[in-house]
């Protein structure tokens, strides 16, 4: 099992960031763990419902279908639905901060028996540590227009 929450201000509004967290189409642009999106489903909002999606890990790539929800402005939940994890959950919930904005990213990754005995101690760590720093590093990137 790979757990893990990191909380990170970035200089940036609440809408600026929601903007970014809300495009899953974009994940694959600054989101450390997503190679591709493929989205398969849409709300009323235009907003991604389900996707087919590709990740990169040291031990090969991955493909999951991941169903997503919005908490209007404040929360993106996205949960397996398919594929290739036994069981995933991951969340960027925000909060506004004057005029920046409070992301926490929590996650929860069940990888399954023959994916869990690669992902263990120390390269658990590192996959947990890569996925949560390098999205908040993306998401404050995109944020400032890189």
């Amino acid at each position: 099992m790979i757990k893990g929450e990191k909380t990170e201000t970035i200089a940036a509004s609440p809408d600026r960031v929601w903007a970014i967290v809300s495009d899953v189409e974009s994940y694959p642009r600054w989101h450390p763990f997503f190679a591709s999106v493929d989205v398969t489903g849409h709300d009323g909002d235009g907003r991604a419902t389900r996707a087919r999606c590709m990740h990169k890990t040291p031990a090969g790539n991955l493909h999951t279908e991941i169903a997503f929800t919005y908490d209007p402005e404040s929360e993106v939940e996205a949960a397996r639905a398919g594929g290739d994890l036994k069981d995933m959950q991951g969340t960027f919930q925000l909060t506004s901060k004057g005029g920046a904005t409070v992301v926490t990213h929590r996650l929860v990754v069940d990888p399954g028996f023959k994916l869990g005995l690669l992902l263990r101690g120390a390269v658990a760590d590192r996959v947990r540590d890569s996925v949560l720093n390098g999205a908040l590093r993306g998401i404050a990137a995109q944020a400032a227009g890189a």
